[in-house]
């Protein structure tokens, strides 16, 4: 089962929409949505598109980052408001168990997500919090750097899940000109055969959040696919636009290389499709 952990902006919730209502990802992808805008009208979108097809996705009620981040009860609040919802529970683990554990329990959340991304000790605390039986999944970022944590959570019969980071920023756009295409992941190969139920990562981004910014000089579309030839991995090619001098010509650098902003979010939609289990 394929968890892509997506920050919940306009396109990406547009692509968790559209990919529900054509029903492409049912049984095989579970997206991870973290929240990082107060507004909540996307979201309704979002989770009427689930319920009225039966899709569901985790919604993280304590972001890390965006406009509300850090333990407090405005997502879990709405979750709860919607009484019938698409979206399921997840928390983001920092030494936070008080937090965690009184949530659970003051809006009585079941078929929870824990997710080890940052800023966590393996301590009893966070072990109790996986064994609890209002979570069901647990996701570690790299748990191989964690070897005890590891093998505890596999010991404890709930859904496992891993979480990378592979997409390997570079300090400025231009710079992608001359990267060939390159593996990019491997795990939905064999994220089984190491013990895990499920792999997860940021598709073509990397974990890092970055609200905004300047227009940039060169302009980058990433498109990852199946590389056929080298046993179904999944591969990248960075196509970048060659006239980067200023910024005076963004749209005719797009043009020059034949690729549309809007290639970004089709990524989305066909490449959730083929990482399945």
């Amino acid at each position: 089962m394929y968890y892509p952990y997506l920050r919940a902006r306009q396109f990406e919730l547009i692509a968790v929409r559209e990919l529900a209502a054509e029903g492409s990802i049912r049984n095989n992808v579970i997206p991870v949505l973290e929240p990082v805008k107060e507004s909540i009208s996307s979201l309704n979108l979002a989770n009427n598109a689930l319920l009225n097809n039966g899709q569901t996705a985790y919604l993280i009620l304590n972001p890390l980052v965006g406009e509300l981040p850090g333990d407090n009860e405005y997502f879990s609040a709405y979750l709860a408001s919607l009484g019938n919802s698409g979206f399921l529970p997840a928390f983001h683990y920092c030494n936070n168990y008080d937090f965690i554990n009184a949530t659970i329990n003051k809006f009585n959340f079941t078929a929870g997500m824990l997710i080890c991304y940052s800023h966590f000790t393996d301590d009893a605390e966070l072990r109790e919090l996986c064994a609890s039986a209002s979570i069901s999944h647990v996701m570690v970022l790299e748990p191989q750097k964690n070897r005890s944590l590891d093998r505890y959570i596999k010991g404890i019969g709930k859904v496992y899940i891993r979480l990378d980071d592979l997409f390997e920023k570079q300090e400025k756009n231009a710079n992608y000109l001359n990267i060939p295409a390159h593996k990019l992941s491997e795990e939905h190969l064999y994220y089984q055969q190491d013990g895990y139920q499920g792999f997860s990562d940021f598709t073509v981004l990397p974990g890092e959040y970055v609200e905004g910014g300047s227009t940039p000089r060169a302009v980058v579309i990433h498109l990852s696919y199946i590389n056929s030839q080298e046993e179904n991995q999944i591969w990248i090619r960075h196509f970048t636009s060659e006239t980067n001098d200023s910024i005076a010509n963004v749209q005719g650098n797009l043009q020059k290389r034949r690729v549309k902003p809007s290639n970004f979010v089709k990524h989305i939609r066909w490449i959730i499709q083929l990482w399945r289990n």
